[in-house]
Formats: C-alpha cells, structure tokens, sequence
C-alpha cells in the first residue's frame, strides 16, 4: 500500500470485519475513532455496509443518459431517413452503451476487490486481536519515539494490517475449496480410482496452502502483539522509574526542611524535667516528706 494511504477498519456487529484503503460506503450513523491514518469505523444502530463499488451510481447514471441520446437518435434517424436506417443504428448504439455499462462496472469491481477485504468471523476474530495490538502500539508511540527515532510506525503497521486482512481472505478462500474437494471425494463411485487420486493431491497441496497460511498469519500476529507488549512494558517501567524519581525527590524536600543543628541541640524541656527530679528528690528527704500515695490524699509525715 502506498505511504500516503489511509486504512480502514469496519467491525461490525455480527462478527464480520471489513479492511479497505478505501473509505467504505455505510448506510446509517457511523461513528469514527482514528489513530495516525488508521480509521475504525463503527457502524451504529442498524448501519449496513453497501457493497455498490463507489462510482458504480454515476456509471448508471451515465450509461442511463447515454441511452436516452441514442434513444432519441433512432426516432430522429427514423423520422428523418427511414426506420431500416435508424432502427440498426439504436440497436448498434444500445449495444455500445451497455458493453460500455458491463465494462465499467467491472472494472469498478475489481478495483473494489482490490482495495477491501471481507472478513468472516473466524477471520475476524484473529484480525481484531491484532488491529488491537497495532492501536494500543499507535496510542503509546508519542511516549517512545524521542527514545526509537521513528517519528511514527503508520505507514508499518497500516501495511502489516493490510497484508494481514489478504492473508486471512486467502485462508478462507482456501478452507472454502478444502471444503469443496472433501465434498467431492465423498460422493464419488467406488471405482473412479482415477479421479480420486487426483482429488487427493488436491488436497495435500490445498492443505499445504492453509499451513503456509497459518504460519504467516500467525507469524505476524505474534509480531504485532510482541511489539505491543514491549511498548506496554516500557511505558510501564518508564512511569515507575518517574514515580520513583518523584518520591526520592520528595524524600529530598522533607529531609531539606529538618535543620541538622536543631537534631543535634541539647533539649531544654529534658534538661529542665532532671533538674525539677533532682531538686523535688532533695527536698523530700530534707523535709521527710513522701510521695503522694497512688489511693489520694495528704501525704504522710515522717519522724
């Protein structure tokens, strides 16, 4: 794909998934989410995609209109020279216009075929997980680009993704014909040893087909979600070697605001508390007083 396109992604309701580098055409409420040129689309409430290739509206209208010009060509030529002029010429200008309708459309057709990518919803479900690696990927790139160098991994991605959807569309294409060979086999006589010889390498190499396949979905999956997951651990450690940072820094402050000399100073209330119990001490026993008893009441005289 190229650089400058956009991708876009449609999860739908039902399981089904569409990837196009085309905006799709839906009909209803859609609503979007984009993160550096990828697009989810999200059809709402009852939104359907339309499978008219876009373009295919003003082909008709075209084709339409040349009709009615070739239409009313045949009644002026028949009207002015004679209906065996006029008659093969509209047949001829019918002819034209519809082999110009077929063409068009066709050609419409195969660009559409070749810019989207229907996914059913086994193929689907392997698909989303990945389309969810490549956004959580998107949404933590401003936080590692300063550390990677890479301004942005859009254009790597969006081309994974895209590879990905056509890589999964041939898995079903394949498992449809493993399907229909299996078929075949089945209600084939017993003594057409021939052909169902022929059906059985069919199917090996089919079957070979789906596990080149399967390795190179899972393959790129598995790189997707790895590069995800190192994005999601470095951000992770990153917040910690913050956090960590933030609490020595304000261990710092605290400390900052303890004078060194005031924990070393001698205390005065202390130093006062012993002078009071040393002088009390020697005035009980001058005076042969007793401390007050813990019951209450005047102390007890002695001598």
């Amino acid at each position: 794909m190229a650089a400058d396109d956009l991708l876009f992604v449609v999860l739908d309701g039902a399981g089904g998934c569409l990837v196009a580098l085309d905006e799709p055409p839906l009909a209803g409420p859609v609503s979007r989410t984009g993160r550096d040129g990828v697009i989810h689309l999200v059809p709402a409430g009852r939104a359907v995609l339309r499978h008219d290739p876009p373009g295919n509206t003003g082909l008709r209208l075209l084709t339409g209109a040349g009709t009615v010009a070739v239409a009313g060509a045949t009644v002026a030529l028949s009207a002015l020279l004679t209906p065996f002029v006029g008659a093969p010429v509209g047949a001829a200008g019918l002819a034209l216009c519809g082999a110009g309708y077929r063409n068009g459309r066709s050609a419409l057709g195969r660009r559409w075929l070749e810019r989207h990518r229907a996914l059913r919803p086994a193929e689907a479900e392997v698909f989303a997980g990945a389309f969810s690696a490549a956004q959580t990927v998107l949404m933590l790139w401003p936080r590692l680009r300063d550390l990677v160098q890479v301004a942005t991994p859009r254009r790597e991605l969006a081309g994974s993704l895209w590879t990905l959807a056509g890589l999964l569309h041939d898995r079903a294409a394949l498992g449809e014909q493993l399907a229909s060979l299996d078929r075949a086999a089945a209600r084939l006589p017993a003594g057409a040893a021939a052909l169902r010889t022929e059906l059985a390498q069919r199917r090996a190499l089919v079957r070979a087909s789906l596990e080149d396949l399967a390795a190179a979905v899972g393959a790129r999956v598995a790189a997707l979600e790895t590069l995800a997951g190192e994005c999601v651990d470095l951000v992770r450690d990153e917040r910690a070697v913050l956090a960590a940072l933030e609490a020595i820094a304000r261990a710092d402050r605290s400390l900052g605001r303890v004078a060194p000399a005031a924990v070393a100073a001698p205390d005065e209330t202390g130093e006062l508390a012993a002078q009071t119990r040393a002088i009390v001490a020697a005035y009980r026993e001058l005076t042969g007083l007793t401390r007050r008893a813990t019951t209450g009441g005047e102390p007890a005289a002695t001598g």
